[in-house]
């Protein structure tokens, strides 16, 4: 991918603008008229019970859903798929389907190979402790493991956009506190901005500069 240029400091990095998904049949709607904005410099923690509508709204942001009705943005433009727009954006979604033969190392490269300029790798690996773990396959790693693998491979390209779906969840205290350094430091550069989810109030008192509550499908409250 091409470097991503960097978004204004007055446009958000990331905005919902009445956002509505409905899915097919007895899944219904997910969304209904979602509005809210993540600035530069900030970092935003989605909260809300299961089936709320958070992780529907992340995956939005790298275009793997798109909205109904509405429009999602990232630095000031619609998301589309397969645009240079996703070089902007890092994400880590619950579920992913990396091939379990795969070595970690090869999958650490092989999304690094994808960037212009994808930053400091070997750092972001060794502050997540997944040195030990690069000649191992994806397949035999364990749930936290893996789950911090999904977070390396996001941080890859120093995307400006970092989305989070529930990364602590399953990790023990240690490696949820070594993540959240990760995360503050990736923070230093103050055009970047992170919306994260997470069920662990721990994380949001540690590093949350707004919360945002999904319930059903709509923003309930959302502020400091």
């Amino acid at each position: 991918m091409e470097a991503a240029t960097a978004p204004p400091r007055e446009v958000a990095v990331m905005e919902w603008r009445h956002v509505a998904k409905r899915y097919p049949k007895a899944s219904g709607l997910a969304l209904s008229d979602v509005s809210f904005v993540v600035n530069p410099g900030e970092i935003v923690v989605l909260v809300g019970p299961n089936g709320s509508g958070k992780t529907t709204a992340m995956e939005m942001i790298s275009a793997l859903r798109l909205p109904s009705s509405g429009e999602v943005l990232v630095n000031g433009e619609a998301v589309r798929p397969s645009t240079l727009q996703r070089a902007l954006v890092g994400v880590q979604l619950q579920e992913t389907s990396l091939p379990q033969r795969l070595k970690v190392r090869e999958a650490v490269r092989g999304v690094a190979g994808l960037y212009a300029d994808p930053g400091p790798v070997d750092e972001i690996v060794a502050q997540l402790g997944l040195g030990p773990f690069m000649a191992q396959t994806v397949g035999s790693l364990s749930g936290g493991w893996a789950r911090r693998l999904d977070v390396v491979l996001a941080c890859i390209g120093r995307p400006y956009a970092l989305v989070l779906d529930e990364p602590t969840s399953g990790l023990d205290p240690l490696a949820r506190s070594e993540l959240l350094d990760r995360l503050s430091d990736f923070m230093t550069d103050e055009r970047h901005a992170i919306l994260f989810s997470t069920h662990i109030t721990s994380d949001l008192e540690r590093i949350a500069d707004l919360i945002t509550i999904l319930d059903r499908g709509r923003v309930i409250a959302s502020g400091p």
